[in-house]
């Protein structure tokens, strides 16, 4: 059987580990980036991971923009951009998008598979959660530093939450590849637990230029970190996903594991980039407002990363 070709868009640490693991594992793959330097050493000398885990394999397959991997046709697109540029990568995607594609959120952030909806005019979206991160080192060089499996996969379909035959090809191909992945039904939940975590601690470090690590150990900043992650999980209720009553513990004991790795939303800081905090904090404090819960600290830390970008970003 004929597998279906693998589009991933975005080069970044999280669509490079995609790549790499799926490529190694004999699935059909294409990397797209806007990078022609990453896609060429891709090609010459392979895609590389190190950190937890090891491996380099060629790409042989590539696209340095949307346009061109129409080309390829490929069947399933992973959306592994950051969430900043959703709406831009949209735009352009719409310009080639068949009613045989499927398309995969494989971002942070809230809702992002029903802006892809909205945008395309489709109604049936494709949302992962990953559970991994790392860190570029190179063109066509990354560093893998933590995986706290399963990853999830589910469908929006119609406006509802399941799993369908895409799923379960996904769910499958990607545990093949080494990254332990399950189907979610109502894949919200999952998306809804880490987002609350990325605002605790993407929008904390960023402010404070601290690592996960530096920020947990430290009395003030642990102190905002329980702050954000209970104003999430009363919003996240509101929403229909309670947590349970020791949610704010649990949540915090996996935050004490991210060890001294730096968050992607504080390394776009440092490169002067657009940051995705209104997929985090900003999502957080804006299902606040639509169900009249207070989220004082999330909006504060939004709103200081707001300035922050406002410092050196062209408008």
């Amino acid at each position: 059987m004929k597998k279906p070709i693998a589009a991933i868009i975005g080069m970044g640490p999280v669509g490079s580990v995609l790549t790499a693991h799926l490529a190694k594992s004999g699935e059909d793959v294409v990397a797209v980036d806007i990078l022609e330097d990453i896609l060429s050493r891709m090609r010459k000398e392979g895609l590389k991971v190190s950190g937890i885990t090891g491996l380099t394999v060629r790409i042989t397959k590539t696209a340095n923009s949307i346009s061109q991997l129409a080309e390829y046709d490929p069947e399933i697109i992973f959306l592994a951009t950051k969430a900043s540029v959703l709406k831009p990568v949209l735009s352009e995607l719409k310009k080639i998008y068949t009613s045989g594609m499927k398309i995969v959120s494989y971002q942070n952030g809230l809702d992002n598979e029903r802006i892809i909806a909205e945008t395309l005019g489709i109604d049936v979206t494709y949302r992962a959660v990953i559970n991994y991160a790392g860190n570029i080192v190179g063109p066509g060089n990354v560093s893998m530093n933590w995986f706290q499996p399963p990853n999830y996969i589910g469908v929006l379909r119609k406006g509802e939450y399941t799993t369908d035959e895409t799923t379960q090809y996904i769910a499958k191909a990607m545990t093949a590849s080494g990254l332990e992945t399950e189907e979610a039904p109502n894949i919200k939940g999952h998306v809804w637990k880490k987002t609350i975590l990325n605002s605790a601690l993407c929008s904390l470090c960023a402010v404070t230029r601290q690592t996960m690590k530096e920020a947990m150990e430290h009395e003030y900043s642990r102190d905002l970190a329980v702050r954000l992650v209970e104003e999430g999980l009363m919003v996240a209720k509101a929403d229909g996903y309670d947590f349970g009553p020791n949610a704010t513990s649990e949540f915090i004991s996996y935050l004490e594991k991210g060890g001294a790795h730096k968050p992607s939303m504080l390394i776009d800081v440092e490169k002067k980039r657009a940051t995705e905090v209104d997929f985090m904090s900003g999502a957080v404090a804006r299902y606040g407002t639509m169900y009249r819960i207070p989220t004082p600290v999330n909006s504060i830390f939004t709103n200081l990363l707001k300035t922050i970008e406002n410092q050196y970003l062209t408008p």
